[in-house]
C-alpha cells in the first residue's frame, strides 16, 4: 500500500512557532496603519440639508486650515453630467479656512449615494487648491460655525 508521508522524511520545511510578542506587534502596526475613523461634529442645519465636520481630518497646509465637510442633502440630488437618473443624497467636500481672514472655501467633493457618506461613491471631482476661492461667509450661516469649529473661535 502506498500512501502520502508527511513524517520526518518530508520535504516540507518545518514551520518555526509565532511568539505572541510578533502576533501583539504585527496588530499594532497594522491598527497604527489604518486611518483614523470620523469624529464628525454638528455644524447645523439650513434649507439644504445638515452639515458636519470631521475634527480628525483637520490639518494646517499652505498656511491655512483644511478639514472635511459631510454634507447630508434635505432632498436627493441629481448628478449632473451622467446622463442617467442617478441621485446621491450626502457629499464630503475638502474646505479650506483662512482663519486670519475668517473665510472659507470648498475644494474636491466626494458625492454618496446614501447618507452620512455611506452607499456607492457615485463620483469625485477634484479641484486643485490653487482653483479653490476662499470668501467670507454669511453671518450665522453653517460656513461660519465651520470656521469657528476649525479656526477655535
Amino acid at each position: 500500500m502506498t500512501g502520502l508521508s508527511l513524517g520526518p522524511s518530508s520535504s516540507r520545511a518545518p514551520v518555526a512557532p509565532v511568539s505572541q510578542h510578533r502576533l501583539l506587534a504585527a496588530a499594532l502596526l497594522a491598527a497604527i496603519a489604518l486611518p483614523a475613523h470620523a469624529d464628525w461634529f454638528a455644524l447645523g442645519d439650513n434649507n439644504i440639508g445638515s452639515f458636519f465636520v470631521d475634527r480628525n481630518s483637520i490639518v494646517s497646509t499652505r498656511g491655512v486650515r483644511q478639514a472635511q465637510i459631510l454634507l447630508n442633502w434635505s432632498r436627493p440630488q441629481l448628478l449632473m453630467g451622467q446622463g442617467s437618473k442617478t441621485y446621491y443624497t450626502s457629499e464630503v467636500s475638502t474646505a479650506y479656512f483662512d482663519c486670519d481672514r475668517h473665510q472659507i472655501g470648498f475644494g474636491s467633493r466626494k458625492m454618496y449615494s446614501q447618507p452620512d457618506a455611506k452607499g456607492t461613491l457615485l463620483l469625485s471631482p477634484q479641484l486643485a487648491y490653487s482653483d479653490v476661492k476662499l470668501q467670507d461667509p454669511i453671518p450665522g450661516s453653517t460656513g461660519e460655525r465651520a470656521i469657528d469649529a476649525v479656526c477655535g473661535r
